[in-house]
Formats: structure tokens, sequence, C-alpha cells
């Protein structure tokens, strides 16, 4: 057969590619036989290119690809994909379509596909029923969940039935503070994680930022057996050594995105590997709800955050000092048996502000605050606007009450450029809170009209 011919009748980008069957489930080399002149173009090859070569001489090594390619040549499956690689800021929708010839051990395909710069929503929802069904029950489930590890939880579950591996487990990124967090179904061994941490001698964020480059622009990563393992081997060997070493034969690792912001990951080890197709299609499109949910999460945490701090020091702000007080005051929050209240005022903030300027001035709010946070660490820290902060401490003891006191001042006279007027006031009676707040709000003042009346009569003298 004449693959050139054929392919030249192609009116989409297409080429013809060779599979070396090695076995029942084993390939060698891919090659692109024949190309179109809309493969050519965009993929961006020379007209004069000799075709015959491996395919990754002239496109990126893609696991998933040659998975597709080995089961449409070899298998004869008529297979379809609509994906989204992580190199290219495209869409691309392919084709892998069975030719019934080989010679010997060599098998045909076509592989046809079409770019795009936008997603087409119908293309991508375009699946099997069975994957359809499993992703809307997970839509389901986040569209009624309100708490974020819950609701992760009970999906890891779908997953798990669906794929049937050793461990199936969720990593959330945020890229805002470069944290990670790791969800797993309920009662799960830790040890994975553990392992994980030990060999690689990193942070999860930084383990999750080799991920992306394991899967190599790629939309995910798979190794259905030890040979694809061997992949991973070549780009992540710390990696490799750990999942190895914990016994683990097979991966999928799948990253959740919104945007192009990776969130997370969903990976799975030792799964059935018969089902590899119907794993990689649903993932591939419960990962975009996953990561809806994810980011709604997050976006209302900062929002939160924001709406209940102060921007300069970082403190807890006055909204958040007015809800906590009604909290307390209206006894919604933990019982308490008793109460520590402090207001603390910055001396000297306006002379400060004339006279260097109102940076100086946020330097000494925030050398205020971080004081305040080294004596008060784990109590509740709010600055109350203008030079004014106040702390709650509940069920503290009389004399760490006192203590904390004393600590102030030695601060203050050790580091010299910060002078607090403090009031406080102790309580075992907690149902008179607003009280205990007037009265330490009066005796800072009185602490700050005897630090005003000590520097005019300095100034006298």
């Amino acid at each position: 057969m004449n693959f050139q011919e054929l392919i030249n009748t192609y009116a989409i980008p297409a080429c013809v590619v060779s599979v070396e069957k090695l076995g029942e489930d084993k390939y060698g080399e891919i090659r692109i036989i024949a190309g179109n002149p809309g493969y050519l173009r965009d993929n961006h090859l020379p007209d004069d290119v000799v075709f015959g070569d491996l395919y990754d001489k002239y496109a990126p090594n893609d696991k998933n690809f040659e998975f597709f390619a080995f089961r449409c040549a070899v298998k004869k499956e008529n297979l379809h994909a609509y994906v989204h690689p992580d190199r290219w800021d495209i869409w691309l929708d392919c084709n892998w379509i069975p030719l019934s010839m080989n010679d010997g051990n060599i098998y045909y395909m076509v592989y046809a596909m079409e770019m795009s710069s936008k997603m087409d929503e119908s293309k991508l929802i375009n699946r099997d029923a069975d994957v359809t069904s499993d992703v809307l029950k997970t839509c389901i489930k986040l569209h009624k969940g309100d708490d974020l590890e819950k609701t992760m939880r009970e999906v890891i579950v779908d997953i798990k039935e669906l794929c049937a591996p050793k461990f199936c487990r969720l990593l959330i990124r945020d890229n805002k503070t470069k944290e990670c967090s790791i969800i797993s179904e309920l009662g799960q061994d830790q040890k994975f994680e553990c392992e994980l941490m030990d060999v690689m001698e990193s942070d999860l964020y930084s383990i999750s930022e080799k991920w992306i480059k394991d899967i190599a622009g790629s939309n995910c990563f798979i190794a259905k057996n030890a040979d694809d393992m061997l992949t991973l081997k070549e780009r992540d060997p710390a990696w490799y050594r750990s999942l190895v070493k914990f016994g683990v034969e097979s991966l999928i690792l799948f990253p959740v995105e919104y945007g192009r912001e990776v969130i997370g990951f969903i990976w799975v080890t030792n799964f059935d590997a018969e089902k590899t197709a119907k794993i990689k299609d649903t993932l591939e499109l419960i990962s975009y709800f996953i990561a809806s949910y994810i980011y709604s999460n997050q976006l209302l945490q900062r929002l939160e955050v924001m709406s209940t701090t102060d921007m300069l020091t970082g403190l807890l702000n006055r909204a958040a000092m007015d809800r906590r007080i009604e909290e307390l005051s209206s006894k919604k929050s933990e019982a308490l048996m008793s109460i520590g209240v402090y207001f603390a005022d910055v001396n000297g903030l306006k002379v400060t502000n004339d006279t260097y300027g109102h940076e100086a001035g946020d330097r000494l709010l925030n050398d205020a605050a971080n004081l305040l946070r080294e004596v008060f660490c784990g109590y509740e820290i709010y600055r109350v606007g203008g030079d004014e902060f106040m702390v709650i401490c509940p069920n503290m003891d009389q004399r760490t009450f006192g203590l904390k006191l004393q600590r102030i001042r030695e601060l203050q006279k050790k580091r010299g450029n910060i002078i607090l007027a403090i009031g406080g006031k102790y309580s075992t009676d907690t149902n008179n809170l607003l009280d205990d707040m007037k009265e330490a709000d009066n005796r800072m003042y009185e602490s700050k009209k005897l630090f005003y009346e000590s520097q005019v009569s300095k100034t006298l003298n």
C-alpha cells in the first residue's frame, strides 16, 4: 500500500503510524510512516522530511500517545480523545483509526487531529455512557458538599471504585502560600506519604513542582506496568525509587488545573490496567469539576482572610474583633472558665509620622504587632484601628496574665523603639466581657496619660 497516497486523501492533518508488537501487551518502536501537508504544517515539519523515523523525533515522548497507538494499530480499536496538552496552549481533537494490514509484527494506523485555540464543550463531554454516569455522580457530590476535605474523601472513594487501585490520593496545592495538603480515603495507610517525604527529602509543594515536569507536557502520566514505569525512572529517579520500594507497579498521575494553574493532583497506584482508557477518560472529566470546587474553596478562604485581616500588620482586624466579641457575648463559642483582655496603644506614633514620615510610622506599627505576636503567641491579637491593639486570651490563668504584662515591659526596654500604653482586665466571670473590655480600655488610657505627662515633665525640667 502506498501510505503517502492514502494519507493525502485526508482533508484534516493526519499521518500514518507504525507500531511494533513485542508481545500480547507490549510494543516496541513507534514510527511516523507518512504525513499529509496539514500534518507537516501543524507540526512545523519541513516539506522534504524523510518519513520512517521514530515519532518522538518530531514530537515529545508521550506514553499516552503510545498507549492509544498500540491499542489502535495492534488491538484494532477505533479511538478518540479531546485533550489539552500542557506543552501547547491548544485543544486537540484526536482520532486513532486502525488499518487492517500488517507486516509481520509491524501494525499500522492513521492518526488524525484538528487543533483549536478554544475548548469545545460538546467535544469534551462526548464520552462513553458509563464515563458520563460516573462523572455525573461526582458532580452531584461536589455540588452538595460544603466541607472540602469530607467531600474530597467521598470523591476519592468513587475513584477507587472505578480504578480498583491499591492507593488513591488527592494533593491540593495553594499556589499563593506554596503549601500543599494530601487527602485520602479514611482508614488508608499513611505509610505512602511518609515514604514519599523521606525519599524526596523536600516539602510537598516542591514535590508537586517535579510532578509537573514528570508529566512532560502531556495532560497526564500513565504507567500501566513495570516497563512504562521506566519512563518515570528517567524523569524522576528519586520518586521512582520510592514508588518501587513501596511496591508500586502502575501509576496514573493526573493534574487538577483551573485555567492554566495546577492546583492539585490525583494519583492512583496499582490500578486495573484493563480499564486504563476508561479511567483516563473519567479522571480527565472529573478533574475539571474538582478543580472548580477546590478553586472556589480557596477563593472563599482568601476572601475570608482579606475580610478579617489587617493588611498592614497581618493581625486580625476590627471586623474580626467585632465578630468574635459577638460570638463570646452570645455564648455561641466554647465554654470559658476565665478570660483576659488587653488593650495596647503605640505611644508617639503621631510624632513619628510627622517627623520621619508615614513609612516610618508603619514600621513602628509593625514592630509593635510583632512584639505582641511574640508575647501572645497562640492568642487572638487584633489591630482595632490606628495605633490601637486588642488581645483576647480565653482560659488564661491569672498568674500568666500578669506575666504577659511584665514580658511586654521587658521587651519594650530591650528594643527601645516601641513604647506601648497597656491596660488589662482579668476575670473569671465570663458573662461581662463588654464591661471587662471597657475597664481594660480605661486602664490603657490611664497608662497613656501618665506617659505623656512624664514627657511634658521631662521637657519642662
